[in-house]
């Protein structure tokens, strides 16, 4: 009777539109989200996991209604001559739901990270329990929801379940160590420390064994469901535990000068350790990657080569290390830093302004300026020849008039920045479509990157005809 009403079961909720339609908006929705950024197997599951709620939500009430439909409409008397009994619809529904929420979670997950693996290099480390917590949650929901429905004899007890657990999981953040306890806790960036993700999905399988026995308990106490009941808490229990003893490392203010021992251990051995990069030489330039973003070099390199060819050959050439934003302590003055993260437009611009402005010596001139003010004020580089320089510099990878202002966060604690005008931009486009402008910036390189030397003072030296008025800044950078 069971095997008969489980195949019923399982090919009603095959058929069920809310449970794939909440497949296709998840996959659809989270490749959506995610269609400007790098594939980073660090972070892509635990986002998608977060999102993928919204699946286990559309499980959690589609079981919760199949369970109570036994009590609705005259159908307690209807199934009363059948030969099968409530307690075998519940067993069959508790092997029929979770067994289609899995495949749909599995679906999304597995076609979301398909997706990102084909659509550029991948860097970052696949954890390969994230993905898994996926799917267990959607088991979960569908446990949860059988036990709601034969337990409670309301059909909103379902809705309501999904807007509580669904709130608790939005303000996850602000729940502290019971953030663990939930079935998602999304809260994560690239360069912490690894999650407890295994123990995690422990956790979640033995809750929704858990609720599975409660579903069957309902209509009798019998060993098996009690004892399914006993294990799944002595699993839960030190598993949930163990879980939410794990900490995030502390974030600190930046206005606070901190140094290395100020880190978490785990911290200080990824980050900072013997083995925290794997570097290469490419055209002459090295690049240093954090372990598992070695597949983004390539596209480091097209954002800081161009830039690099156009410099003089005598400029020492600097090297390439990964940024962790969270944990950078270090003055590295001449080193470019891409960040955790890469695919935003905007983000190879960035990388050649740091080859730029620590080329022309605008770096250390707002960072001067900003130990002389003690504030984060930006200071002007209008007027400067160098400034137009910076901006060349730039177009070769990225339009020169894409901002007028650069927010600079070279090390913890400090923050300086560089304001320019539609002049400098102006001059820079001219030189851009400038025949020779290569050769004329090298042979007078030295000139041109003086704090002192003024646009003006440089057309001739660049070939270009004065066509905008370019005053000094009122706060120069020197």
């Amino acid at each position: 009777m069971t095997r008969r009403l489980f195949l019923f079961e399982t090919r009603r909720l095959a058929r069920h539109p809310l449970v794939w339609g909440a497949t296709v908006l998840v996959l659809a929705l989270q490749t959506y989200l995610s269609r400007d950024q790098q594939p980073d197997l660090t972070m892509d599951p635990i986002n998608a996991t977060g999102l993928a709620t919204c699946l286990a939500a559309a499980v959690l009430v589609v079981a919760s209604l199949a369970a109570s439909r036994d009590g609705r409409h005259g159908m307690p008397e209807s199934l009363a001559g059948l030969p099968g009994r409530a307690e075998h619809r519940t067993r069959a529904l508790l092997l029929a739901t979770p067994l289609i929420a899995g495949l749909a979670a599995a679906v999304a997950m597995g076609g979301y990270l398909a997706i990102r693996l084909l659509s550029g290099p991948a860097g970052g480390r696949l954890d390969v329990w994230e993905p898994l917590t996926a799917v267990a949650a959607a088991v979960l929901a569908a446990t949860l929801g059988v036990a709601v429905g034969r337990w409670s004899p309301w059909l909103i007890a379902g809705p309501l379940v999904v807007a509580v657990l669904g709130f608790l999981i939005f303000t996850n953040p602000a729940n502290g160590p019971a953030r663990w306890l939930l079935p998602v806790m999304q809260v994560h960036q690239p360069d912490w420390p690894d999650r407890p993700s295994a123990v995690h999905l422990v956790y979640v399988l033995a809750v929704a064994a858990f609720f599975g026995g409660i579903a069957l308990l309902r209509h009798r106490v019998r060993p098996a469901p009690t004892a399914v009941v006993a294990v799944a808490l002595a699993v839960a229990v030190p598993s949930g535990a163990a879980a939410a003893s794990t900490r995030p490392p502390t974030m600190f203010p930046t206005n606070v000068e901190l140094t290395i021992d100020h880190v978490d251990s785990r911290v200080r051995e990824r980050y900072f350790g013997p083995h925290a990069y794997r570097c290469t030489v490419r055209q002459g330039l090295s690049y240093c990657a954090f372990p598992g973003y070695e597949p983004w070099i390539p596209l480091w390199e097209q954002a800081v080569q161009p830039v690099v060819a156009a410099l003089p050959a005598t400029l020492r050439a600097p090297q390439v290390r990964q940024m962790s934003p969270n944990w950078s302590f270090a003055d590295d003055s001449g080193v470019i830093r891409p960040s955790m993260s890469w695919g935003h437009p905007d983000q190879r611009r960035m990388l050649a302004e740091d080859v730029s402005f620590l080329a022309t010596g605008l770096y250390d001139s707002a960072t001067r300026h900003f130990n002389r003010s003690r504030r984060a004020v930006p200071c002007d580089v209008r007027g400067q020849a160098r400034t137009v320089v910076a901006l060349w510099l730039v177009g070769q990878v990225s339009p020169p008039e894409a901002r007028r202002r650069l927010y600079v966060d070279r090390d913890l604690g400090r923050l300086s920045g560089l304001d320019w005008g539609p002049a400098e931009i102006g001059y820079a486009r001219q030189l851009l479509a400038s025949p020779g402008a290569r050769e004329k910036v090298r042979a007078n390189w030295d000139t041109l990157v003086k704090p002192t030397t003024t646009i003006d003072q440089a057309l001739p030296l660049l070939g270009l005809e004065h066509e905008f008025n370019a005053p000094m800044g009122a706060t120069p950078c020197l």
